[in-house]
């Protein structure tokens, strides 16, 4: 009779054992399809984000397109090809560029056969310009 519990009591310990294993398969199934399932709903919202950043990247390359176009003489297809980043740095180029007004432009000295090459110069900023000068005031 000893004998029979103890069996009784190896098959007891299997089936719970057993039940156990079939437990932590099934819940292994299950965890397995969820974890898919939450793959898939990553990848469609990696495609849709993707999707609003090619988006908003190209609302952002057109409208400083249309700030550089007018201030350069880049052709839209010139500045299409650049990245965002580069056309950052060409409007900020541009915004520190000093644009020439009628008050800092003068005429060169007018009349003389030497100043015939002149014509417009801005002060005596230009190296050249002012060295000519200097030599004919001497």
């Amino acid at each position: 009779m000893a004998e029979n519990k103890g069996s009784e009591n190896a098959d007891a310990e299997n089936k719970i054992i057993k039940t156990s294993i079939d437990q932590v398969m099934a819940e292994n199934e299950s965890l397995k399809q969820i974890i898919q399932e939450q793959t898939k709903t990553i990848e469609k919202l990696t495609v849709q984000l993707k999707a609003a950043n090619d988006m908003l990247e190209a609302q952002v390359k057109a409208k400083l397109i249309a700030e550089i176009k007018p201030r350069s003489k880049y052709s839209e297809e010139d500045l299409a090809k650049f990245s965002v980043d580069e056309l950052k740095h060409i409007k900020t180029t541009l915004d520190y560029a000093r644009v020439a007004t009628y008050k800092n432009i003068h005429f060169g000295p007018l009349g003389l056969d030497e100043a015939k090459d002149e014509g417009l110069t801005v002060g005596d900023l230009s190296v050249v310009t002012a060295a000519k000068r200097k030599a004919r005031s001497e």
